[in-house]
């Protein structure tokens, strides 16, 4: 199952059950494999476990003091990852395993050849095997939950029984900045716009519209960054084409998920217009946007191919319609914390856009921390989808993790990490979603915290895992529970 290519890397059980995972395809909605896997480790050490119809599992081990009269503590992480891979990638995350970068060990970091790595939230799971499998830590009761499809709006824990698990704390380890607890987040929505259109032949000169180089990113916790969507762009080119000649979309591809920012887009038009000129206009717009976003996305490309002549499009009213879509709902922060500017409180991710076969769909990631304005988003969408014909569809709605100001297990963590770093950490409210919020939703007296070790890019093929920090976090998590 492993090539042992973090066998020297410490902890040694940690890694090794990272390296386990990254073994077998997990992507969201293909979490079966790693599932089982899990429901396996626990037999085979006479766990008691519980595997869901979701495939969500739980596993629960005594004190490691058969005295103790400490509370059950919940360990909680997910088991699917995005999966996110280089244009140039044969990657099939079906099927193919991980492929861990040996030669950037060198560098400190973890990283994938050309893809995702998944360490969000596969070190969570591994940290929570080394812990049960290792006898001479000393820890309370545990209640190890591993959830499913997180990355498709948390929908393993939404189906999740809680009725099972009798914890007081809960560690979630789905954060991404060593240092920073997080005891807050926002909630989320899925909407997803969709329209049926007329094609037929178009015998105009059809080309394809590439939008590229871009950094892309998570939906919530890099949408503060102003970071550009290939997906918006997209529709920023296609406007700035049809003020000069008569264009009719072909296809439309961009993006993967609804909460990963789009870094890769194209456009098949047909056009009345000559190569020459939409050269030009794109060399035009990649000039104009390397200036507007300098120093937040400075290789955006934006780049015309010949194509296919022989193909259908979409009608010139349903074009129009398509394009009135991705020009007029909004994209990014709508709305910030009146107390702390840095703090996002809505926003918007138009992740996945799509026109194939006739129908085009627009998928949206929605985040805030008031379900009300989560609701009036929502709302714009549908009244778009009305207004050009189409339809909308929810999915995945969850609420927010409000602050618990008395939390006992903040306080604690604090003090740990005090005396183990001699500083204190923050304690943050994160404009992301979280597997938090379901839970206290669920058990509304349970305390709960969410941290972990230094990540960066995550959901994008620049995904890196730190080495140091990941060791770090798992000694923290040592003595968190030795204390609890």
């Amino acid at each position: 199952m492993s090539n042992n290519i973090l066998a020297d890397l410490q902890p040694h059980a940690v890694f090794k059950y990272f390296e386990q995972i990254c073994a077998i395809p997990h992507g969201s909605g293909n979490v079966k494999q790693i599932s089982d896997y899990l429901c396996e480790f626990a037999r085979e050490r006479n766990l008691w476990f519980k595997q869901d119809e979701s495939y969500n599992v739980i596993i629960k081990k005594p004190a490691s003091n058969s005295e103790s009269k400490a509370a059950p503590v919940i360990l909680q992480g997910h088991i699917d990852m995005v999966g996110a891979k280089t244009n140039a990638s044969g990657h099939d995350f079906l099927k193919d395993i991980i492929n861990i970068d040996e030669d950037a060990l060198e560098s400190g970091y973890i990283t994938a050849v050309d893809t995702t790595l998944g360490a969000d939230n596969g070190i969570a799971v591994a940290y929570m095997l080394a812990i049960l499998d290792d006898d001479t830590i000393a820890h309370p009761p545990l209640e190890a939950v591993f959830t499913v499809d997180e990355e498709v709006g948390l929908l393993g824990a939404s189906a999740l029984d809680t009725s099972v698990l009798h914890g007081r704390y809960m560690i979630n380890m789905d954060s991404e900045e060593e240092g920073v607890f997080i005891t807050g987040c926002a909630g989320g929505l899925r909407s997803d716009l969709m329209m049926d259109t007329v094609m037929d032949k178009t015998e105009n000169a059809v080309f394809r519209i590439i939008t590229k180089g871009l950094k892309g990113g998570h939906s919530g916790s890099d949408i503060g960054t102003g970071r550009p969507s290939a997906n918006v762009i997209t529709g920023r080119v296609l406007e700035r084409i049809r003020q000069t000649a008569d264009i009719r979309i072909v296809s439309l591809k961009g993006g993967v998920v609804d909460n990963a920012i789009c870094n890769y887009a194209e456009a098949v038009i047909s056009c009345t217009a000559d190569y020459d000129r939409i050269s030009e206009l794109c060399a035009i717009m990649t000039r104009e946007l390397r200036e507007e976003y300098a120093g937040i996305d400075d290789d955006i490309l934006i780049e015309a191919q010949t194509a296919d002549n022989h193909a259908e499009a979409a009608s010139e009213g349903d074009t129009d319609r398509i394009i009135l879509c991705l020009r007029q709902l909004p994209y990014g922060v709508i709305s910030r914390n009146a107390c702390n500017i840095n703090m996002v409180e809505t926003s918007l991710n138009p992740g996945v856009m799509l026109y194939e076969n006739g129908v085009f769909r627009l998928g949206y990631s929605i985040r805030s921390s008031h379900a009300s304005a989560k609701r009036e988003l929502a709302d714009r969408i549908r009244n778009m989808a009305e207004y050009v014909g189409g339809r909308c569809e929810e999915s995945g709605d969850y609420p927010s993790w409000p602050h618990r100001h008395n939390s006992l297990l903040c306080r604690m963590a604090g003090q740990v990490y005090n005396e183990m770093y001699h500083k204190d950490p923050a304690f943050e409210i994160i404009h992301a979603g979280l597997e938090c919020g379901i839970f206290a939703g669920k058990m509304p007296e349970l305390d709960i915290i969410s941290y972990g070790p230094d990540m960066y890019d995550v959901h994008t093929y620049d995904e890196r895992l730190s080495i140091r920090s990941a060791e770090r976090v798992y000694d923290f998590t040592l003595k968190l529970l030795e204390k609890l």
